[in-house]
Parts: C-alpha cells; sequence; structure tokens
C-alpha cells in the first residue's frame, strides 16, 4: 500500500469513528425529504455559486437525465432556483434557494458537532495537532 493509499485509508477510517454521532444529520436530512446526493448535489452547487445541469452531470460523473431528474426534484421542493442563461437562452443557470442556504448551514452545523463529539475521546494535545494538521490541509486545497 503507498503512502496516498495509506493517507487515504486512515483518514476514511477517522471519518468512519467520528461521523454521525447522535444522529442530528441523518434526522434533519429525513425531515427535509433529502437523501446524500441530493444534499451533496445542492452543496457543489452553492460552492460553484451556481451553473447549469450539464456542468453538474459532468462533475459528478452523472448522466444528464439522472442529473435533470434531480434538478426537477430539487426545484420542486424549494431548494433551487433557475433561470436563462444570459449569454445562450437555450440553458438554464442553477443556483440554491435561500430556503436551501439556512439547511445546508444547518446540516454543516450539526455535522461539524457530531464531529466534535467524535473526537472528544482524544486528548486535548492531539486535538490541537489535528486542528492544525486539518487546517494545513484544507489551506491547500482550497
Amino acid at each position: 500500500m503507498s503512502a496516498k493509499e495509506d493517507v487515504g485509508a486512515l483518514l476514511l477510517a477517522l471519518v468512519d469513528r467520528v461521523s454521525h454521532r447522535g444522529g442530528e444529520t441523518l434526522s434533519l436530512m429525513s425531515e427535509a425529504g433529502l437523501t446524500l446526493p441530493q444534499v451533496l448535489f445542492l452543496t457543489r452547487l452553492r460552492q460553484a455559486g451556481g451553473s447549469t445541469a450539464s456542468e453538474l452531470a459532468e462533475r459528478f460523473n452523472m448522466s444528464l437525465p439522472a442529473t435533470s431528474q434531480m434538478v426537477d426534484r430539487l426545484f420542486k421542493q424549494g431548494l433551487l432556483t433557475r433561470a436563462e442563461d444570459e449569454g445562450d437562452r437555450r440553458r438554464k443557470r442553477l443556483a440554491v434557494t435561500p430556503s436551501a442556504e439556512r439547511l445546508l448551514d444547518r446540516l454543516v452545523r450539526a455535522r461539524a458537532t457530531e464531529y466534535m463529539k467524535g473526537i472528544a475521546r482524544l486528548s486535548p494535545a492531539l486535538q490541537r495537532e489535528l486542528a492544525a494538521v486539518l487546517a494545513k490541509a484544507v489551506s491547500e486545497l482550497s
């Protein structure tokens, strides 16, 4: 196993041990009637500041029909908007709604709280070390 595979396996093992402590994230998703792929879709759309269905299909390695179905469901739930692209009226620009923004913010807070509960058993010194390493990684990936 290469060093990269080791890091990937360790990261996966860490997330498995700290994720979903208390179940609030899953409860929020269930209340909202959202699946994990839909949450990921909305998250990426928000991060991109808007996109088209074809761009999202490519980014998620999904077929255009599957992407269109997801867009339709999320639109009907009031979680995304569709507007004509100013440069090409045949294309629709997608964006998350304020309602989706609030929901995603709640999910992020719940997930962060669950992760904090998951690492609570670590010593304070190790928590600080982990925070420093994660901050560096996030900075380099940004």
